[in-house]
């Protein structure tokens, strides 16, 4: 596997330099030859800070080119409540989505959770729903399967860590994620501890107005796009 700092190498080489233009070096050597003008601590202060802007710029610009670069971008600042974390190995297959526990209605969820969850308008009403502060989620049978939608407001921790071992696709259209092989999928406790919860199917996530979605349990990434529109 490319590491960042490889990458981030490599896009240097890439880059097309214009040729010097003719008596630059002398000029830029005069000003150097100038006597330094001593500025004050708050123009020291705003031009260190334009030079940080500057390069944040240039690192973002350069995520925003290369899509390996992205993914692992992704790793580093989390996906809303979601972090994800690449492992050398990791299941090959993965049980069906399970099914929610919990008759709550839609608007009981709302009022425990705390906010107004969303239910995509294709899958009806949920046939289960339970909820807990800042937590809520759905299920509902389908032909193929259970599908599992949860719902939970980002935290400055994770939530959830996602160990997968595959690539890590970018949707741009909804600016989330998709998980396209199984992946372990570990519960991360507001004590810091981690509890595995299980070996998830192929999931799309994505964050939206403070909000982090996950949906489990359609297996064909357009559909779940689809959905999470």
């Amino acid at each position: 596997m490319t590491s960042l700092e490889d990458e981030l190498r490599a896009l240097g080489r890439s880059a097309a330099v214009p040729p010097v233009a003719d008596g630059l070096a002398a000029r830029v050597l005069e000003r150097v030859a100038e006597p330094p003008v001593r500025r004050s601590f708050g123009a020291a202060l705003r031009s260190r800070w334009r030079s940080l802007l500057a390069l944040l710029a240039i690192l973002l610009a350069g995520a925003l080119v290369a899509e390996p670069v992205r993914a692992q971008v992704a790793e580093w600042l989390d996906i809303g409540g979601v972090e994800a974390v690449q492992v050398p190995s990791g299941p090959t297959t993965a049980p069906g989505a399970p099914e929610v526990v919990g008759d709550l209605t839609v608007a009981e969820a709302a009022k425990s959770a705390g906010f107004t969850p969303v239910v995509p308008k294709a899958l009806g009403t949920p046939k289960h729903v339970q909820a807990s502060a800042g937590f809520v989620a759905m299920s509902w049978r389908t032909a193929t399967g259970v599908v599992r939608l949860e719902q939970f407001q980002a935290e400055p921790q994770p939530y959830y860590f996602k160990k997968y071992y595959s690539e890590l696709e970018y949707v741009q259209s909804i600016d989330g994620y998709w998980f396209s092989t199984p992946h372990e999928l570990v519960l991360v406790k507001k004590t810091g501890a981690e509890q595995t919860v299980r070996v998830a199917g192929p999931t799309l996530v994505w964050v939206r107005d403070g909000v982090t979605y996950r949906l489990e349990g359609v297996p064909e990434k357009d559909r779940a796009v689809e959905l999470a529109r």
